[in-house]
């Protein structure tokens, strides 16, 4: 007997039927399908697998010793020039790779003290990464080549093929182990890809790369072996883990169309980026949660480099530190987590390998739909991939806005923003979820020497529901930057409005417990208009039958679970003088 047969010898097997009959009883009724999670990828998952239920697992092919992934740090060019110093800081910290990031075409003389700054930096130990604006790759190839140990650098010119158009020439490496054409799917994924969606997209790309260079007379392999694929991960942690499994998974079933020999071709190189989609700029430290988590799908997923933008977008915190604390999330996982030793840590997970399996699945036929308009440029340019993208964003916002998503510190459980980042945001236009933006328009309102609106929460009933009602009421108004006054219990049959209203309240929320009180609604809202008109009445409840009777006696709206938050929130600002 196995050491791992005498382990578990002593547990009786539990098969697929067993385990379903269990969890339907524990389902006490509801349905099965309940917990089964109809991905946004077009297949679904159950919630458990077995080796009889799990999909065969697919070859993902590592050639690598270990896990070891390079912490890539992305430095803006202009800022590099104004402090040369910025580069010795980032290695010193940790960075093993090194994102140059042109804001816009370097003139000479910028280029030349980019150069000279570089001239400090061992390029033997340091990969060197380029993106941006690269107007002439082949005249900036040419220009790196004169720095020392540039010949044995292991980076790559992140020159974006899909954006380039069908004319650029694709340079390919000067040396082995460098790249020179990037297949960027990062901002498909910001337009709201889903993960399915920005695979299909990137073989695309590849298949496209190849084709282009191969008619030009380059080799399948060397063609290949110029190609960087770069994504951006997001937090959604197996489906992240196991889109990179997937691209490893295809890679040799794409470069065999174009001749390459399993055994000739070279693993895919893998560049990822954090995503900037969950990004929370008033709540900044939700992010290093964010990060963390898509730091971890990367790595499991087995990524070649890894670069998370910094935690803080509003420049709340000091530049070096947000940095700092960044790039130290890496660290952390290699040092003290150890993530670096065993390669593609997932595989026999029949969970993530059957993901993995569909992600495939459902990605290739997408890529031969693709193929069949003509390819990536082809189908981009005629408005195809935009189309394709729409439902799924559209989908996306819609979670969001419900809420039905939940993204901490943005559209749930939010805290007044700190002094730090409100000054932050009076000196500069941070990106963020058009969520989010109701916030910032509350605090540019403030700035700007209006009041921040207040809500005043009425409690009636059973406390064990109605203090459940409030919490969901209070969490709905502060994602909209309303201030919430202490809850007041109140029986709606006395009418003492005037304890609601001693606050001047601009909002008053109805939190009862029992449908027999909806009765007195009419009679209240009469009351309360003519005690304050300038008080909105809304009601945190789903709309009862009699809901348009109770509108038309003076209640605004109805806010619960699954209403467009994002819309009631935002018409809650216009009523309330904020817009």
């Amino acid at each position: 007997m196995s050491r791992t047969e005498s382990l578990f010898s002593c547990f009786p097997s539990v098969d697929a039927a067993l385990w379903k009959q269990r969890v339907l009883e524990e389902l006490k009724g509801a349905e099965y399908s309940k917990i089964v999670w109809k991905t946004p990828e077009g297949f679904d998952m159950e919630p458990w697998y077995n080796r009889n239920t799990a999909a065969p697992a697919p070859e993902v092919p590592f050639q690598r010793v270990s896990n070891r992934w390079r912490i890539c740090q992305q430095i803006g060019v202009d800022k590099l020039l104004d402090d040369p110093a910025l580069l010795d800081d980032a290695i010193a910290g940790g960075a093993e790779a090194i994102e140059l990031c042109f804001g816009g075409v370097p003139e000479n003389a910028e280029l030349e003290r980019l150069l000279s700054a570089l001239q400090e930096v061992d390029l033997t130990q340091v990969a060197l990464y380029l993106s941006g604006a690269i107007y002439d790759p082949a005249a900036l190839l040419e220009r790196l080549a004169t720095l020392p140990g540039f010949a044995s650098n292991s980076g790559a010119m992140l020159f974006d093929a899909l954006t380039a158009g069908a004319d650029a020439a694709l340079p390919l490496p000067p040396h082995s182990g460098f790249r020179t054409i990037a297949v960027d799917t990062t901002r498909f994924h910001e337009a709201g890809a889903t993960i399915t969606q920005e695979l299909a997209i990137a073989l695309s790309g590849v298949s496209d790369c190849l084709n282009r260079m191969t008619e030009a007379g380059a080799d399948g392999a060397e063609a290949a072996a110029a190609i960087e694929i770069v994504f951006a991960v997001g937090t959604s942690h197996f489906p992240e883990l196991a889109k990179l499994r997937a691209m490893r998974a295809m890679w040799p079933q794409l470069l065999a169309a174009y001749g390459v020999a399993a055994d000739a071709s070279a693993e895919p190189r893998i560049f990822v980026r954090s995503s900037i989609r969950s990004i929370s700029t008033l709540d900044p430290y939700t992010n290093l949660l964010r990060l963390s988590t898509e730091a971890l799908s990367a790595i499991l997923g087995g990524c070649d480099t890894l670069q998370l933008a910094p935690f803080d977008p509003a420049g709340s915190v000091n530049a070096e530190l947000s940095e700092r604390i960044t790039r130290n999330i890496q660290l952390l996982l290699r040092e003290e987590s150890s993530l670096g030793h065993v390669v593609d840590p997932a595989a026999g997970s029949f969970y993530i390998e059957t993901m993995t399996a569909s992600l495939c699945r459902e990605a290739w036929k997408l890529f031969q739909q693709i193929e069949a308009k003509g390819g990536l440029g082809v189908a981009e340019a005629s408005g195809t991939i935009a189309a394709m993208i729409a439902p799924a964003a559209s989908a996306r916002r819609k979670a969001v806005n419900t809420r039905r998503r939940t993204l901490v510190g943005i559209n749930r459980y939010t805290v007044p923003p700190s002094a730090e980042v409100v000054a932050a945001l009076k000196h500069g236009a941070a990106k963020a979820e058009e969520f989010e933006k109701l916030r910032m328009r509350m605090v540019a309102h403030a700035a700007a020497g209006g009041s921040t609106p207040r809500a005043a929460i009425w409690l009636h009933g059973d406390p064990s529901k109605s203090l459940r009602v409030a919490a969901f009421a209070e969490d709905f108004l502060r994602s909209g930057g309303f201030e919430v006054l202490p809850a007041v219990t109140i029986d709606p049959k006395t009418c003492n409005c005037r304890t609601m209203l001693r606050a001047e309240p601009d909002i008053v929320v109805f939190c009862w417990s029992g449908d027999s009180d909806l009765a007195n609604v009419p009679t209240i809202c009469a009351t309360i208009q003519e005690l304050r008109k300038e008080s909105i009445i809304i009601m945190a409840a789903k709309p009862p039958e009699n809901a348009e009777a109770l509108l038309r006696a003076g209640l605004d709206r109805f806010i619960h679970l699954g209403s467009d938050a994002y819309a009631d929130l935002l018409s809650l600002q216009h009523k309330t003088g904020v817009l």
